[in-house]
């Protein structure tokens, strides 16, 4: 676990240090990808090794950093689009970097900001505010357009199954969804929220989607074949901004944290409160929702972020059917397990974070040690 050291001298500086402005995980879940103000690192989530580091001087990095990194499963392929602060790497374009070779491969640019790059073996899914693109990887030419409604925060996801490609785009009026199959031509589009959607993720095949809106209360699960809901997850009645959902490998768990730095699990195999019967009629909405079997939250003392951070809490994503994982902006991976279906526990944390690492906060400086 990291510690931190307070510098009580008073430090009159621009420094930020070296802040988090992205933190993701690869397809498979063994590496977590962390854009920062400098670069980028990579770190191996089985023991917390940082295996890759482009943010420091030492080594081949690049000043202004990124707030897109988007990896290709356990490949050297990596897209990165540049912070807004970033003079050298502007963020309307998207730059296919091989980082064995050092080397960057092709560029795509765009007249306004790429807000999101999700990458399969063979596409690569490029969201702007406006509009969504799909392009071959291997010739960089784009295959397909969809018009959204505003996308600030990127929205969108796909599959990763060899087999299927399905993606689930935003449309132009808030709350609708669409899911289109490249591989059978099926496209299917609805009303999944009332309110803006604020995320959307799909399971490995994209079989089954999650999504949740700017209330952040409510986890909707749905077939992505036929948009028909399956699950009503309730998160909470506080509105909260969801930074992440992910399922479990047989899709027997789902779990969804947040800004609030909450975790919450739950099991999608547990029967549906529809199944009180004729009774459930006269329950108040509250109770007719599905509860996580339990919550986790995180405190963290300090966050490595700045006013370019696209993550606003920690990410998730499952090992197995009852371990998971947490990447928080403390600089932390915790590792966590699903116990008795009924608690959630933090077996280890570890930081992907550097010795003597400095972050400035105001007129504070702290440092980080292992």
């Amino acid at each position: 676990m990291i510690n931190f050291i307070l510098n009580t001298e008073m430090i009159n500086s621009e420094d930020i240090g070296n802040r988090i402005l992205k933190v993701a995980f690869n397809q498979t879940n063994d590496l977590l990808f962390v854009g920062t103000t400098k670069g980028f690192r990579i770190i191996r989530t089985e023991d917390c090794k940082i295996i890759s580091r482009r943010d420091h001087e030492a080594t081949t990095y690049f000043s202004g950093g990124f707030t897109c990194i988007s990896p290709m499963f356990s490949t050297e392929l990596l897209c990165l689009v540049g912070s807004p602060g970033n003079s050298i790497y502007p963020p309307n374009i998207a730059y296919f970097w091989d980082n064995q070779k050092e080397d960057f491969k092709g560029e795509i640019r765009f007249r306004s900001e790429v807000k999101n790059v999700l990458l399969r073996r063979d596409k690569a899914v490029i969201v702007l505010e406006k509009i969504t693109y799909v392009y071959d990887l291997l010739i960089l030419k784009a295959t397909d357009s969809i018009p959204t409604i505003e996308n600030e925060n990127g929205v969108a996801a796909v599959s990763y199954d060899r087999d299927q490609f399905i993606l689930a785009s935003l449309q132009t009026t808030h709350g609708h969804v669409k899911i289109t199959n490249y591989y059978d031509g099926e496209v299917k589009s609805g009303l999944i929220h009332e309110n803006p959607i604020t995320l959307l993720a799909l399971n490995f095949p994209g079989t089954i989607g999650a999504s949740a809106s700017e209330q952040g209360t409510i986890i909707r699960v749905f077939d992505t074949k036929t948009l028909q809901l399956l699950h009503e997850l309730r998160r909470g009645t506080s509105p909260a901004q969801v930074s992440s959902i992910a399922f479990s490998p047989n899709c027997h768990h789902l779990l969804a944290s947040s800004n609030r730095s909450t975790i919450h699990v739950w099991n999608l195999k547990a029967p549906t409160p529809q199944s009180a019967g004729r009774f459930s009629r006269f329950l108040p909405n509250y109770f007719q929702y599905n509860r996580s079997l339990a919550k986790l939250s995180l405190k963290p003392e300090v966050s490595w972020t700045c006013p370019y951070t696209v993550n606003v809490g920690p990410i998730g994503c499952f090992i197995d059917e009852t371990n998971f994982i947490l990447a928080h902006l403390d600089g932390n991976l915790y590792k966590c397990k699903i116990r008795d279906q009924s608690a959630l526990i933090i077996q280890e944390t570890k930081s992907f974070l550097d010795s003597n690492e400095i972050i400035i906060e105001g007129n504070r400086e702290w440092e980080s040690f292992a």
